[in-house]
């Protein structure tokens, strides 16, 4: 087994982040029409209590205008997050700054940035993904020099959950590696881990013919990869991801032009047992694997037939495969098959609407103490008026 390499899967340049924190009880400004927030802030590693120089700095929080691009690209640490999928191609946060402002589409980048004074400090990179236009995190990125990052990324996930509120945007997702400095600033603001997941590396692929056939996906199969995949995933998964069978469809092109999807299906008869698709830009790619959980057997021809029909249309420099918690019987397949575990995250949500709750009607026993009947009587209408002969 190889040696894994860590360090093209995960980039962080920051300096060691400090023990203690700031009252998380403090009440911070969540109007968006508030853009200036106060943060006590502190070099990484100093001891808080003793230190008493540093005073609240005013941080302003905004929406990536024109002249940000250059700051932008001249931030010298940024955590690029959304595991494995970022590492498809150069990523550069003035050229996501540009899409925001200039691609009017419903999917295009959303780019917030920290001022501190006169100096940009921070920033944070969501991407919308349709239909349902959920954000995705994409990378976070600080310039705080000696100073801690985290409270600035915290406010600027603050303010970024506030914009999508107001855009109608009810779930936030982001992956974070474990121990990874964002893990608290995004914690403090409520994203709750619903997964865990392994990213795998191959640079050496090792792969013999497989022996179960396997053949395109088309785009009347995405039904049915959706059932796979809701007899695959645990419930708890399902209720988060909340995805429809459109996540399953094939693009042949990006808006770009440079990535590409592919998928393959494996089926015994009218059931399908398992499940792979590949996104690839240029020589690299990223797997995907579903499969039957009652079918585990299937997942080295799976893993096989797959990689020789990658071979067949394209060249291979990288591939990246992520597996979930609950996919560990597939590890020893990918192993074998030269991939390596790089980077190990959590996936979060973040809910930006409040689940309704109906009352419902509760039976109450009602014991009802038994009580002498009472005696008949006559009415009182038979009985006549006093003097008048009929009361005789």
């Amino acid at each position: 087994m190889s040696e894994p390499r860590r360090a093209s899967v995960f980039i962080i340049g920051s300096s060691a982040r400090s023990d203690e924190r700031d009252d998380p009880s403090r009440s911070p400004s969540t109007a968006p029409s508030s853009k200036r927030s106060n943060i006590l802030w502190h070099p990484s590693g100093s001891d808080e209590q003793a230190d008493i120089s540093f005073s609240p700095l005013s941080l302003v929080v905004r929406s990536a205008r024109v002249t940000d691009a250059l700051r932008l690209a001249r931030v010298p640490t940024v955590l690029r997050l959304n595991q494995p999928e970022i590492n498809l191609g150069p990523y550069r946060p003035a050229g996501a700054t540009a899409s925001q402002l200039f691609r009017w589409r419903q999917n295009r980048p959303r780019v917030f940035v920290a001022c501190a004074g006169d100096r940009l400090v921070g920033f944070a990179h969501w991407q919308p993904v349709l239909p349902d236009r959920r954000w995705q995190l994409i990378a976070l990125g600080s310039a705080t020099g000696v100073y801690d990052a985290a409270p600035v990324w915290e406010e600027l996930i603050r303010y970024a959950t506030t914009a999508a509120g107001l855009r109608g945007v009810k779930r936030l997702y982001a992956r974070v590696p474990i121990g990874s400095p964002a893990a608290e600033p995004a914690r403090r603001i409520g994203f709750n881990a619903y997964a865990s997941e392994t990213v795998f590396l191959a640079q050496q692929l090792h792969s013999t013919p497989g022996v179960v056939p396997l053949r395109a996906q088309e785009q009347t199969d995405t039904w049915a990869i959706h059932q796979l995949y809701n007899s695959a995933v645990p419930k708890q998964v399902q209720f988060a991801e909340a995805w429809t069978s459109h996540r399953w469809d094939v693009r042949f092109g990006s808006a770009d032009g440079h990535l590409v999807t592919r998928g393959w299906l494996a089926e015994d008869g009218h059931q399908l047992l398992g499940y792979v698709r590949v996104t690839s830009r240029g020589a690299t790619h990223v797997m995907e694997l579903i499969y039957a959980p009652d079918h585990h057997d299937i997942i080295p021809d799976l893993l096989d037939g797959v990689i020789a029909r990658l071979r067949g249309v394209t060249s291979i420099d990288r591939v990246y495969c992520a597996l979930r918690g609950y996919q560990a019987e597939a590890v020893a397949a990918l192993t074998e098959r030269g991939f390596d575990p790089v980077l190990e995250q959590d996936l979060d949500v973040k809910y930006t609407t409040a689940t309704a709750r109906l009352p419902q009607p509760e039976t109450v026993p009602f014991h009802a103490d038994v009580i002498e009947r009472l005696p008949k009587r006559v009415p009182s209408f038979l009985h006549g008026k006093p003097g008048d002969g009929a009361a005789t």
